[in-house]
């Protein structure tokens, strides 16, 4: 069976403008999801070299605060996973590779102010 996952938002990121928010909900509990196989496909790049998501923010179900993050997993296992992240250098023209298969971006838009709010990019060093 294929886990649904649906693109909540793609969110510009004040400032920046090779980053961008990722927001989707996923059917399946947390603990079976692994974050690093999100990603975008790259020809001629080795997979190894491809984007991976940066400081990932799981949340609640209507997206308001965050229940984890990348040091420390949701407490609380539920059925259906919202999960943020931020992915640079995003191709608008190529879909999103995740573990449960690829999903078309939908085009970026400014972020809501219940994700600027609670969410802060801080770049990698």
């Amino acid at each position: 069976m294929k886990t649904e996952t649906n693109v909540i938002g793609v969110y510009m990121v004040e400032g920046q403008t090779n980053v961008h928010l990722i927001e989707l909900d996923i059917k399946a509990k947390h603990i079976d999801i692994e974050i690093g196989e999100f990603t975008q496909r790259q020809n001629g790049v080795d997979r190894l070299d491809w984007q991976t998501p940066w400081d990932e923010k799981y949340l609640n179900t209507e997206g308001t605060e965050i229940t984890g993050d990348w040091l420390e997993v949701p407490k609380e296992t539920t059925e259906t996973t919202r999960l943020a992240f931020f992915l640079h250098f995003i191709d608008f023209d190529n879909p999103l590779t995740t573990p449960f298969g690829e999903i078309d971006l939908k085009q970026p838009e400014p972020m809501p102010n219940r994700l600027s709010s609670i969410i802060e990019y801080e770049q990698p060093n």
